[in-house]
């Protein structure tokens, strides 16, 4: 990728942004994509920072699984194509407000900075107005976003008078403003709607138990969601209105405490009733909404917002002294606060999440708001060394898609279940069948991440009831979709794999050997189960007794492409037969927004890693110098106009000893964000990147490698400018402590009892 910044050197002004390790801060007027960078949310709710333009629908607030939808204009029809398209819909927003004195609107403030708190949980924006006859006053908005309470969020505002005494008047309304309506070129961006989003429902009486709160309940005009919001605020411990007037003595402050809840229906995944997920009466259930926001907002005024504060910093407390990433390099500590804003990204992404997560988790608008195979790939793994309940969550909200994803089977012409590769609500929801719904590869990362979690935790009470489900329809699927050839092997043809630049090819690595994986393991699972579940899942699943035979030959006649003459594993099997790419000539990057797709499909070009991915994903099923020739071969043609590749690249450069490459890589995926690389923050954090940076660091240089669960290694690969590094991982009920220094590994049992691991090629009980 042609990058923007040199980042052997710190890419940020330190100036602009301070080296902090627990505090990331902006000094000065917000960029287009401060909005992302300063983000708050609980997997839930999620809140946008200061940005350089108005707060809107479209660039506020968000929730979970809340979208509208519209009708798919395809330019040509044809059968199966996706019909009903989704897109993430922006809910009123709350903590905006506009500040007035002797009747005017305060003018842009002379000095402004935002900033999150890690160990806090809160965004705080601070500006400074000049008033006149030397007179000023400094306005700090405190957010929280519960991470602990799924419905809830507080801002605290703080106004301090210098000069003279200021009588100031504050608007503190909804924002419930409409975006304006464009499009854009760029696939990475939000589809918008002119004539859809949300609409004001009126709401009669309605129980309340805190005097002065404002409440709205909205639904969106097409997809019928239903959602509520409710606020109320005190000033000196007395309730207030959303508009009131305030005296700030000079030196003095003022403080303003508001609770904000929201609630909104679960997302039931589509399946083949639509009526699942539509509310049956709109009015009623929006006030049994509101009801529930002013429940939550009697407990919160109750339980007051210091002692909120305090748990926040407890449950962090706990995220941090669990799951915390140490990095010595001897530096200024940039990279430690980055890494460290990183794992914030994960944590508040995830704290509260029962749906899917996004790509841009609740961000942004990027991709629409829908969730694609990164969250099984790149996040869960996170989770299931981390936080495996959370793991659960997500591999339970893909168990509840099965419906859908059956239905979508059927409507290809395939057995068992068709994960879609975007959506929302478990329908397909993806226009670009090339590049999307090709990839037929999401169905093996689901299932290999139900295999990683059952292996890594000991769940099989979960495999029983949800994971068995999930890995033979998915088994089924595979078994469909190929067939055995003439020359004896087993083919699944016109796919496209991870990479995206190869579009519709035959027998694409990648998409072939995570099936292969998906089908053993499907065998497997079956055969694991004690009999009473066994006999379960084969009558729920309606099981031939011959399938799990089938699958396993499949899988032994799986075809996975090699040249002999160059020792590497083939992407897929016309690769060698494709126009290599001029790297020299044709070097706009993004490739995607300046070529045609067909210009791109017809070359040699990678816009990100999908053989070298595999050589990850099953690290055990191949040699150290088989990787090192595949990396050395595919590395080359890789352009990373994908913010997923970097990662993979930095774990295999790593364990092959590219360890400038590595480090070159790992930097690529650290700052993804905060330095802006991909030109796109403005649309929301790169979730997956972020659970990639944790992957470079814990699998990259800490060499930690499982297989999808089969057995656990660790070969570290320490970058020579590092000092040492420390992590931790749950297995199996044990908390590890993992110290990587050049002078060796040093694992420590902190809790459960020991497990074996093989470190630098020996079993070591720990």
């Amino acid at each position: 990728m042609k990058l923007q910044k040199d980042l052997a050197h710190d890419p940020l002004d330190s100036r602009r942004y301070p080296i902090d390790p627990w505090k990331f801060s902006e000094y000065g007027y917000p960029d287009s994509e401060s909005a992302t960078l300063f983000s708050l949310s609980n997997g839930t709710i999620g809140v946008r920072g200061e940005a350089n333009g108005p707060r809107n629908l479209g660039s506020g607030t968000f929730l979970s699984g809340f979208h509208e939808t519209f009708s798919i204009r395809h330019a040509e029809e044809a059968y199966g194509f996706a019909r009903v398209g989704q897109v993430i819909q922006g809910v009123p927003d709350t903590v905006d407000f506009k500040f007035s004195i002797d009747g005017k609107e305060l003018a842009d403030p002379v000095e402004i900075s935002q900033s999150v708190d890690f160990k806090a949980g809160t965004s705080t924006r601070s500006y400074t107005y000049e008033i006149g006859d030397g007179a000023s006053l400094d306005v700090d908005i405190v957010t929280m976003v519960c991470l602990f309470r799924a419905d809830l969020m507080a801002t605290v505002t703080t106004l301090r008078a210098h000069g003279r005494t200021l009588k100031v008047h504050v608007e503190g309304k909804m924002n419930t403003d409409h975006p304006i309506v464009s499009r854009d070129v760029d696939p990475r961006k939000a589809d918008m709607i002119a004539d859809g989003g949300l609409r004001k429902l009126e709401v009669d009486a309605i129980s309340r138990g805190v005097a002065d709160e404002s409440f709205g309940a909205f639904h969106c005009l097409h997809s019928e969601l239903t959602m509520a919001v409710g606020f109320c605020q005190q000033l000196d411990g007395q309730m207030i209105h959303e508009v009131f007037d305030v005296e700030v003595p000079d030196g003095g402050e003022k403080r303003v405490e508001r609770f904000t809840s929201y609630n909104s229906y679960p997302i039931n995944p589509i399946g083949i009733d639509r009526g699942l997920q539509v509310a049956i009466d709109g009015e009623r259930n929006s006030s049994s909404l509101i009801n529930k926001c002013s429940q939550t907002l009697n407990w919160a005024v109750n339980l007051g917002y210091e002692s909120i504060a305090e748990q926040q910093r407890q449950w962090l407390s706990d995220f941090w002294d669990k799951t915390d990433v140490l990095i010595d390099d001897g530096g200024d500590g940039r990279l430690q606060q980055v890494m460290h804003w990183e794992l914030f990204q994960l944590a508040q992404a995830t704290a509260t999440v029962t749906n899917g997560v996004s790509a841009k988790g609740l961000s942004g608008t990027g991709y629409s708001g829908h969730y694609f195979w990164d969250t099984e790939t790149f996040i869960v793994p996170f989770l299931i060394y981390t936080n495996p309940e959370r793991a659960r969550d997500i591999l339970s909200y893909r168990y509840r898609m099965l419906p859908a994803a059956r239905k979508r089977a059927r409507m290809m012409s395939v057995d068992g279940a068709l994960f879609p590769w975007r959506t929302i609500n478990g329908e397909e929801a993806s226009a670009f069948f090339e590049a999307g719904t090709a990839q037929y590869h999401i169905d093996s990362d689901i299932a290999y991440a139900v295999y990683q979690y059952v292996s890594l935790t000991g769940d099989h009470e979960f495999m029983a009831t949800q994971g068995i489900d999930i890995l033979v329809e998915t088994a089924r699927m595979w078994a469909s979709i190929g067939y055995i050839g003439r020359d004896g092997t087993f083919h699944i043809n016109t796919v496209t794999g991870p990479d995206e630049y190869t579009a519709m090819v035959d027998d694409n690595y990648y998409t072939n050997v995570m099936a292969q994986f998906n089908l053993r393991k499907a065998a497997d699972a079956l055969e694991q189960l004690n009999n009473e579940d066994r006999e379960a899942a084969v009558s729920r699943l309606e099981l031939k007794l011959d399938e799990p035979a089938h699958w396993r030959e499949a899988a032994d006649r799986m075809k996975l492409p090699y040249d002999e003459k160059l020792n590497i594993h083939l992407q897929d099997d016309d690769i060698m037969r494709r126009e290599p790419w001029d790297f020299e000539h044709d070097t706009e990057r993004p490739l995607l927004l300046h070529y045609h797709p067909l210009v791109i499909y017809r070359r040699r070009v990678l816009k990100q890693v999908d053989t070298v991915l595999a050589l990850y994903m099953l690290s055990s099923s191949f040699d150290l110098d088989s990787k090192r020739r595949d990396f050395d071969f595919y590395d080359p043609l890789t352009t990373g106009d994908s913010s997923l590749s970097a990662a993979s690249q930095c774990i295999i450069a790593a364990e092959v000893g590219h360890g400038e490459l590595a480090m070159k890589y790992f930097l690529e995926s650290l700052y993804a964000d905060v330095a802006n690389l991909h030109s796109n923050t403005t649309d929301g954090i790169h979730l997956a990147s972020a659970g990639g940076v944790w992957m470079s660091v814990v699998a990259g240089f800490g060499g930690l490698r499982d297989s999808g669960g089969d057995e656990i290694s660790m070969n570290p690969r320490l970058p020579e400018q590092w000092r040492s590094l420390t992590y931790q991982i749950l297995v199996r009920g044990s908390r590890l402590k993992v110290t990587v220094s050049h002078d060796g590994v040093d694992i420590q049992r902190l809790s459960g009892g020991p497990v074996t691991l093989i470190v630098d090629g020996e079993s070591r009980e720990i």
